[in-house]
Protein backbone atom coordinates (compact mmCIF):
# COMPACT_ATOMS: atom_id res chain seq x y z
CA UNK A 1 0.00 0.00 0.00
CA UNK A 2 1.38 2.93 -0.96
CA UNK A 3 1.20 6.37 1.53
CA UNK A 4 0.76 9.83 -0.10
CA UNK A 5 3.27 12.54 1.32
CA UNK A 6 2.87 16.29 0.57
CA UNK A 7 6.39 18.72 1.09
CA UNK A 8 6.31 22.20 1.43
CA UNK A 9 7.83 23.45 -1.83
CA UNK A 10 8.28 27.45 -2.08
CA UNK A 11 4.92 28.83 -1.50
CA UNK A 12 3.25 26.20 -2.74
CA UNK A 13 3.90 22.08 -2.15
CA UNK A 14 4.74 18.71 -4.07
CA UNK A 15 3.01 15.46 -3.41
CA UNK A 16 4.63 12.16 -4.23
CA UNK A 17 4.03 8.61 -2.78
CA UNK A 18 5.91 5.88 -0.83
CA UNK A 19 5.27 1.95 0.01
CA UNK A 20 4.18 1.98 3.76
CA UNK A 21 6.02 -0.92 4.35
CA UNK A 22 9.69 1.28 3.23
CA UNK A 23 8.78 4.28 5.10
CA UNK A 24 10.79 4.58 8.35
CA UNK A 25 9.40 7.92 9.46
CA UNK A 26 8.04 10.96 8.20
CA UNK A 27 10.20 12.94 10.24
CA UNK A 28 9.34 16.94 11.20
CA UNK A 29 9.57 19.59 13.87
CA UNK A 30 7.25 18.50 16.62
CA UNK A 31 3.76 19.88 17.07
CA UNK A 32 4.35 22.24 19.66
CA UNK A 33 1.23 24.60 20.31
CA UNK A 34 1.37 28.13 19.47
CA UNK A 35 0.74 30.47 22.57
CA UNK A 36 -2.85 31.59 22.86
CA UNK A 37 -2.26 34.99 22.23
CA UNK A 38 0.91 36.09 20.47
CA UNK A 39 0.31 39.87 21.19
CA UNK A 40 0.23 38.96 25.39
CA UNK A 41 3.09 36.90 24.59
CA UNK A 42 5.54 39.41 22.74
CA UNK A 43 4.09 41.74 26.04
CA UNK A 44 5.35 39.47 29.02
CA UNK A 45 8.23 38.90 27.79
CA UNK A 46 9.09 42.45 26.56
CA UNK A 47 7.63 43.49 30.46
CA UNK A 48 9.81 40.24 32.53
CA UNK A 49 12.74 40.83 31.22
CA UNK A 50 15.73 37.98 31.33
CA UNK A 51 19.05 39.30 32.61
CA UNK A 52 18.49 42.62 31.91
CA UNK A 53 16.41 45.75 32.99
CA UNK A 54 12.73 46.65 31.26
CA UNK A 55 12.93 49.01 28.43
CA UNK A 56 11.76 51.89 30.70
CA UNK A 57 14.57 51.40 32.77
CA UNK A 58 17.05 51.04 29.87
CA UNK A 59 16.71 54.21 27.43
CA UNK A 60 16.44 57.81 28.36
CA UNK A 61 14.91 60.77 25.89
CA UNK A 62 17.29 62.13 23.93
CA UNK A 63 19.36 58.86 23.18
CA UNK A 64 19.09 57.43 19.86
CA UNK A 65 18.19 53.30 19.35
CA UNK A 66 18.98 50.96 16.91
CA UNK A 67 16.82 47.85 16.36
CA UNK A 68 18.41 44.82 14.38
CA UNK A 69 16.01 42.78 12.49
CA UNK A 70 16.90 39.45 10.44
CA UNK A 71 16.37 39.37 6.70
CA UNK A 72 13.77 37.96 3.84
CA UNK A 73 15.66 34.31 4.94
CA UNK A 74 14.44 34.39 8.34
CA UNK A 75 10.82 33.19 9.78
CA UNK A 76 10.75 35.55 12.29
CA UNK A 77 7.52 37.72 12.38
CA UNK A 78 9.20 40.87 12.96
CA UNK A 79 6.25 42.60 11.71
CA UNK A 80 4.40 41.52 14.73
CA UNK A 81 6.87 41.99 17.34
CA UNK A 82 8.33 45.42 16.51
CA UNK A 83 5.00 47.71 17.11
CA UNK A 84 5.28 46.43 21.36
CA UNK A 85 9.18 47.32 20.98
CA UNK A 86 8.35 50.57 19.50
CA UNK A 87 5.41 51.21 22.09
CA UNK A 88 7.89 51.21 24.96
CA UNK A 89 10.41 52.85 23.25
CA UNK A 90 8.06 56.17 22.59
CA UNK A 91 6.35 55.95 26.07
CA UNK A 92 9.88 55.85 27.47
CA UNK A 93 10.48 59.03 25.69
CA UNK A 94 12.35 57.81 22.51
CA UNK A 95 10.74 59.23 19.48
CA UNK A 96 10.22 57.70 16.41
CA UNK A 97 12.76 60.04 14.45
CA UNK A 98 15.71 58.93 16.92
CA UNK A 99 15.16 55.12 15.97
CA UNK A 100 16.30 53.09 13.02
CA UNK A 101 16.26 49.88 12.20
CA UNK A 102 18.98 47.87 10.73
CA UNK A 103 18.71 44.65 8.72
CA UNK A 104 20.94 41.92 9.66
CA UNK A 105 21.68 40.48 6.47
CA UNK A 106 25.36 39.11 7.46
CA UNK A 107 26.63 37.67 3.77
CA UNK A 108 23.36 38.01 2.17
CA UNK A 109 22.28 40.05 -0.53
CA UNK A 110 20.16 42.50 0.12
CA UNK A 111 15.89 42.61 0.94
CA UNK A 112 14.09 43.95 -2.25
CA UNK A 113 11.35 46.30 -1.17
CA UNK A 114 8.67 43.74 -1.19
CA UNK A 115 10.75 41.54 0.97
CA UNK A 116 11.37 45.01 3.31
CA UNK A 117 7.51 45.56 3.42
CA UNK A 118 6.72 42.07 4.72
CA UNK A 119 9.38 41.79 7.59
CA UNK A 120 8.90 44.96 9.41
CA UNK A 121 4.52 45.63 8.67
CA UNK A 122 3.05 48.44 7.83
CA UNK A 123 3.30 49.94 10.62
CA UNK A 124 7.32 50.72 10.09
CA UNK A 125 7.67 50.49 6.25
CA UNK A 126 7.92 53.84 4.71
CA UNK A 127 7.84 55.40 8.46
CA UNK A 128 10.66 54.81 10.50
CA UNK A 129 14.59 54.63 9.56
CA UNK A 130 14.82 51.70 7.61
CA UNK A 131 18.88 50.70 6.59
CA UNK A 132 20.45 47.09 5.26
CA UNK A 133 23.99 46.15 6.42
CA UNK A 134 26.51 45.76 3.55
CA UNK A 135 29.37 43.35 4.91
CA UNK A 136 31.56 44.50 1.58
CA UNK A 137 31.25 48.20 2.51
CA UNK A 138 34.30 48.96 4.69
CA UNK A 139 33.61 52.47 5.28
CA UNK A 140 30.38 52.20 7.18
CA UNK A 141 32.34 49.53 9.81
CA UNK A 142 34.43 50.17 12.51
CA UNK A 143 36.90 47.88 14.29
CA UNK A 144 36.52 46.96 17.51
CA UNK A 145 39.53 44.63 18.72
CA UNK A 146 40.02 40.86 18.25
CA UNK A 147 38.78 37.52 20.05
CA UNK A 148 40.50 35.22 21.63
CA UNK A 149 40.73 33.28 18.64
CA UNK A 150 41.88 35.94 16.08
CA UNK A 151 39.23 36.65 14.88
CA UNK A 152 39.33 40.31 14.22
CA UNK A 153 36.07 42.34 14.47
CA UNK A 154 34.51 44.70 12.65
CA UNK A 155 30.57 46.12 12.74
CA UNK A 156 28.25 48.12 10.97
CA UNK A 157 29.13 51.72 12.29
CA UNK A 158 25.36 52.76 13.03
CA UNK A 159 25.78 49.24 15.79
CA UNK A 160 28.19 51.53 17.88
CA UNK A 161 26.93 55.05 17.29
CA UNK A 162 23.58 54.18 18.71
CA UNK A 163 23.26 54.80 22.02
CA UNK A 164 21.06 52.21 22.62
CA UNK A 165 20.81 48.52 20.83
CA UNK A 166 17.79 46.15 20.16
CA UNK A 167 17.07 42.75 18.25
CA UNK A 168 14.55 40.84 17.28
CA UNK A 169 15.29 37.10 16.16
CA UNK A 170 14.23 33.66 15.93
CA UNK A 171 15.63 30.46 17.24
CA UNK A 172 16.54 27.78 15.32
CA UNK A 173 19.03 24.80 13.94
CA UNK A 174 22.06 26.52 12.55
CA UNK A 175 24.43 24.20 10.52
CA UNK A 176 27.42 25.96 11.69
CA UNK A 177 26.45 27.41 14.83
CA UNK A 178 24.32 24.83 16.63
CA UNK A 179 21.22 26.95 16.67
CA UNK A 180 20.69 30.49 15.40
CA UNK A 181 19.48 33.39 17.72
CA UNK A 182 21.28 35.40 20.45
CA UNK A 183 24.51 36.87 19.32
CA UNK A 184 24.08 36.18 15.32
CA UNK A 185 22.07 39.09 14.63
CA UNK A 186 25.28 40.66 15.37
CA UNK A 187 28.31 38.14 14.06
CA UNK A 188 28.22 37.16 11.14
CA UNK A 189 24.36 39.74 10.76
CA UNK A 190 26.59 42.84 11.16
CA UNK A 191 30.11 42.39 10.83
CA UNK A 192 32.13 42.66 7.93
CA UNK A 193 32.80 40.05 5.25
CA UNK A 194 36.48 39.58 6.88
CA UNK A 195 34.56 38.83 10.18
CA UNK A 196 32.74 36.70 9.04
CA UNK A 197 35.25 34.79 7.35
CA UNK A 198 37.50 34.87 9.77
CA UNK A 199 34.77 33.12 11.99
CA UNK A 200 33.21 30.67 9.71
CA UNK A 201 36.58 29.27 8.99
CA UNK A 202 36.10 27.63 12.24
CA UNK A 203 33.11 25.87 11.27
CA UNK A 204 34.98 23.35 9.80
CA UNK A 205 34.94 21.67 13.18
CA UNK A 206 31.02 22.12 13.27
CA UNK A 207 30.99 19.10 10.32
CA UNK A 208 28.52 16.38 11.76
CA UNK A 209 27.95 18.07 14.88
CA UNK A 210 24.52 19.13 14.59
CA UNK A 211 22.57 21.36 17.18
CA UNK A 212 26.05 21.55 19.38
CA UNK A 213 26.17 25.31 21.13
CA UNK A 214 29.38 24.61 22.56
CA UNK A 215 31.66 24.00 19.27
CA UNK A 216 34.72 27.31 18.29
CA UNK A 217 32.38 29.32 15.88
CA UNK A 218 29.24 29.73 18.13
CA UNK A 219 32.04 30.57 21.03
CA UNK A 220 33.90 32.72 18.75
CA UNK A 221 30.58 34.26 16.91
CA UNK A 222 29.19 35.12 20.77
CA UNK A 223 33.08 36.84 22.25
CA UNK A 224 32.58 39.23 18.90
CA UNK A 225 29.02 40.06 19.11
CA UNK A 226 29.55 40.34 22.68
CA UNK A 227 32.42 43.41 22.02
CA UNK A 228 28.90 45.53 21.33
CA UNK A 229 26.81 46.68 24.14
CA UNK A 230 23.76 45.03 22.94
CA UNK A 231 20.57 46.46 25.48
CA UNK A 232 17.88 43.90 24.82
CA UNK A 233 16.95 41.18 22.47
CA UNK A 234 13.79 39.66 21.39
CA UNK A 235 14.28 35.64 20.40
CA UNK A 236 11.42 33.61 19.14
CA UNK A 237 10.65 29.57 19.07
CA UNK A 238 8.01 29.17 16.69
CA UNK A 239 5.77 26.07 15.78
CA UNK A 240 6.24 23.50 13.14
CA UNK A 241 3.99 25.64 10.83
CA UNK A 242 5.69 28.95 11.69
CA UNK A 243 3.21 30.58 14.79
CA UNK A 244 4.89 31.98 17.96
CA UNK A 245 5.21 28.99 20.68
CA UNK A 246 7.35 31.12 23.10
CA UNK A 247 9.07 34.77 23.20
CA UNK A 248 12.23 35.37 25.35
CA UNK A 249 13.53 39.13 25.55
CA UNK A 250 16.45 39.98 27.89
CA UNK A 251 20.39 39.54 27.32
CA UNK A 252 21.32 37.78 23.86
CA UNK A 253 22.93 35.44 26.11
CA UNK A 254 20.76 34.51 28.63
CA UNK A 255 17.49 34.52 26.02
CA UNK A 256 19.85 32.12 24.01
CA UNK A 257 20.35 29.64 26.68
CA UNK A 258 16.80 29.74 27.46
CA UNK A 259 15.54 29.55 24.34
CA UNK A 260 17.82 26.91 22.74
CA UNK A 261 16.67 25.06 25.30
CA UNK A 262 12.71 25.20 23.87
CA UNK A 263 13.60 24.94 20.49
CA UNK A 264 15.68 21.31 20.76
CA UNK A 265 12.37 20.10 22.04
CA UNK A 266 10.70 21.28 18.50
CA UNK A 267 13.67 20.48 15.93
CA UNK A 268 15.72 17.33 17.35
CA UNK A 269 13.59 14.00 16.60
CA UNK A 270 14.25 10.44 17.16
CA UNK A 271 15.24 8.28 13.82
CA UNK A 272 14.90 4.78 14.00
CA UNK A 273 18.40 3.51 12.99
CA UNK A 274 20.25 4.91 9.51
CA UNK A 275 18.07 4.90 6.75
CA UNK A 276 18.60 3.88 3.07
CA UNK A 277 17.07 6.57 1.58
CA UNK A 278 16.32 10.31 2.78
CA UNK A 279 13.53 12.39 1.09
CA UNK A 280 14.33 16.10 2.14
CA UNK A 281 12.52 19.28 1.43
CA UNK A 282 14.78 22.16 2.08
CA UNK A 283 11.88 24.11 3.48
CA UNK A 284 11.85 26.83 4.87
CA UNK A 285 15.56 27.76 3.55
CA UNK A 286 14.95 26.45 -0.37
CA UNK A 287 14.98 30.15 -2.05
CA UNK A 288 18.21 29.17 -3.51
CA UNK A 289 20.66 25.79 -2.92
CA UNK A 290 22.95 28.03 -0.37
CA UNK A 291 20.25 28.46 1.77
CA UNK A 292 18.64 24.60 0.88
CA UNK A 293 22.18 22.93 1.31
CA UNK A 294 21.34 22.53 5.00
CA UNK A 295 18.36 20.63 4.62
CA UNK A 296 21.38 17.96 3.00
CA UNK A 297 23.58 18.18 6.00
CA UNK A 298 20.60 17.38 8.33
CA UNK A 299 19.73 14.59 5.98
CA UNK A 300 23.00 13.38 5.99
CA UNK A 301 22.82 12.64 9.57
CA UNK A 302 20.20 10.20 9.04
CA UNK A 303 21.52 8.51 5.98
CA UNK A 304 23.48 4.82 6.40
CA UNK A 305 27.10 5.50 4.69
CA UNK A 306 26.22 4.22 0.96
CA UNK A 307 22.82 5.58 1.05
CA UNK A 308 21.02 7.99 -0.89
CA UNK A 309 19.85 11.69 -0.46
CA UNK A 310 17.14 13.50 -1.96
CA UNK A 311 16.73 17.40 -1.67
CA UNK A 312 13.49 19.10 -2.97
CA UNK A 313 13.53 22.46 -3.15
CA UNK A 314 12.36 25.03 -6.00
CA UNK A 315 15.62 27.33 -4.95
CA UNK A 316 13.96 30.16 -7.37
CA UNK A 317 17.27 32.57 -6.64
CA UNK A 318 19.23 29.61 -8.41
CA UNK A 319 22.59 28.39 -6.69
CA UNK A 320 22.80 31.89 -4.82
CA UNK A 321 25.56 33.31 -6.30
CA UNK A 322 28.01 32.93 -9.65
CA UNK A 323 30.84 32.86 -7.08
CA UNK A 324 29.51 30.08 -4.82
CA UNK A 325 28.69 28.02 -8.46
CA UNK A 326 31.84 28.54 -9.60
CA UNK A 327 33.54 27.23 -6.85
CA UNK A 328 31.25 24.45 -6.15
CA UNK A 329 31.59 23.37 -9.26
CA UNK A 330 35.53 22.89 -10.25
CA UNK A 331 36.03 19.41 -11.58
CA UNK A 332 37.43 16.73 -9.02
CA UNK A 333 37.78 19.48 -6.42
CA UNK A 334 37.99 17.67 -2.83
CA UNK A 335 37.37 18.28 0.80
CA UNK A 336 41.15 19.23 1.20
CA UNK A 337 40.95 21.47 -1.70
CA UNK A 338 38.02 23.65 -0.12
CA UNK A 339 39.59 23.48 3.00
CA UNK A 340 43.00 25.11 1.74
CA UNK A 341 40.61 27.32 -0.17
CA UNK A 342 39.08 28.29 3.19
CA UNK A 343 42.61 29.17 4.83
CA UNK A 344 43.94 31.43 1.35
CA UNK A 345 40.84 32.86 1.40
CA UNK A 346 39.83 31.83 -2.56
CA UNK A 347 36.26 32.94 -2.51
CA UNK A 348 34.04 33.52 0.51
CA UNK A 349 34.79 31.31 3.20
CA UNK A 350 31.33 30.66 3.82
CA UNK A 351 30.93 29.67 0.45
CA UNK A 352 33.84 27.02 1.02
CA UNK A 353 32.41 25.67 4.34
CA UNK A 354 29.71 24.59 2.28
CA UNK A 355 31.44 23.16 -0.13
CA UNK A 356 33.50 21.17 1.85
CA UNK A 357 30.45 19.92 3.77
CA UNK A 358 29.28 18.72 0.28
CA UNK A 359 31.85 17.09 -0.72
CA UNK A 360 32.83 15.59 2.49
CA UNK A 361 28.98 14.15 2.22
CA UNK A 362 29.17 13.57 -1.50
CA UNK A 363 32.44 11.17 -0.54
CA UNK A 364 30.34 8.41 1.07
CA UNK A 365 26.09 9.33 0.13
CA UNK A 366 25.07 9.76 -3.27
CA UNK A 367 22.83 12.86 -3.73
CA UNK A 368 20.22 13.74 -5.72
CA UNK A 369 17.87 16.88 -6.06
CA UNK A 370 14.69 17.90 -7.84
CA UNK A 371 14.79 21.36 -8.44
CA UNK A 372 12.51 23.70 -11.05
CA UNK A 373 15.32 26.35 -9.84
CA UNK A 374 18.59 24.55 -11.05
CA UNK A 375 18.90 22.84 -14.45
CA UNK A 376 20.28 19.39 -14.60
CA UNK A 377 23.89 20.96 -15.73
CA UNK A 378 24.43 22.76 -12.80
CA UNK A 379 23.33 20.52 -10.66
CA UNK A 380 25.59 17.56 -12.40
CA UNK A 381 28.50 20.49 -12.16
CA UNK A 382 28.11 20.65 -8.15
CA UNK A 383 28.36 16.65 -7.85
CA UNK A 384 24.68 16.28 -7.84
CA UNK A 385 22.40 13.89 -9.63
CA UNK A 386 19.17 15.94 -11.05
CA UNK A 387 15.35 14.16 -11.12
CA UNK A 388 13.54 15.61 -13.94
CA UNK A 389 10.44 13.68 -12.05
CA UNK A 390 9.80 13.35 -8.10
CA UNK A 391 7.86 10.51 -8.35
CA UNK A 392 9.89 9.09 -10.94
CA UNK A 393 13.04 9.76 -9.47
CA UNK A 394 11.68 8.34 -5.75
CA UNK A 395 10.57 5.17 -7.82
CA UNK A 396 13.98 4.74 -9.20
CA UNK A 397 15.63 5.19 -6.14
CA UNK A 398 13.77 2.34 -3.80
CA UNK A 399 14.22 0.31 -7.02
CA UNK A 400 17.82 0.56 -6.89
CA UNK A 401 17.78 0.01 -2.99
CA UNK A 402 15.69 -2.89 -3.51
CA UNK A 403 12.55 -4.18 -1.55
CA UNK A 404 13.62 -3.54 2.19
CA UNK A 405 14.79 -0.16 1.90
CA UNK A 406 14.07 1.94 4.63
CA UNK A 407 12.82 5.53 4.04
CA UNK A 408 12.91 8.52 5.65
CA UNK A 409 11.30 12.02 5.05
CA UNK A 410 11.91 15.32 6.43
CA UNK A 411 8.93 17.45 5.20
CA UNK A 412 11.33 20.43 6.71
CA UNK A 413 14.57 19.39 5.94
CA UNK A 414 16.44 22.89 6.71
CA UNK A 415 15.02 23.04 10.52
CA UNK A 416 14.86 18.96 11.38
CA UNK A 417 17.85 17.79 13.27
CA UNK A 418 17.28 13.68 13.07
CA UNK A 419 18.83 12.29 16.83
CA UNK A 420 19.77 8.20 15.63
CA UNK A 421 18.04 5.65 18.41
Amino acid sequence: MSRPIKLPYGKQSIEFTLPEENLVGVLGPKPVPPCANPAEEIDRALDNPLDTLPIREIVHPGEKALILVDDYTRATPAAAILPHLLERLQAAGVPREDVTLLVSTGTHRPCSEEELRLKVGPEVYGIYRLEQHDCTDQASQVYLGLTSRATPVWVNRLVVEADRVFGIGHIDPSDYAGYAGGYKLIVPGVASLDTVNANHSLAALSFRQPGRTDLPCRRDLEEAAAMVPADLFLNCVLTQDGQIAHVFAGSPEKIYRVGVEQARKVYEVECPGPVDLVIASGYPYDIDFYQAIRAIEYADAAACAGGRIVLVAPCQDGIGSPEFYRLLAKPGKTPDDFLRDVVRRNGKVTYNILGYYLSRIREEKKLYAFSEGLTGQELEAIGIQPLENLQAGVDRLLGECGPQARVAVLPVGSATIPRIV
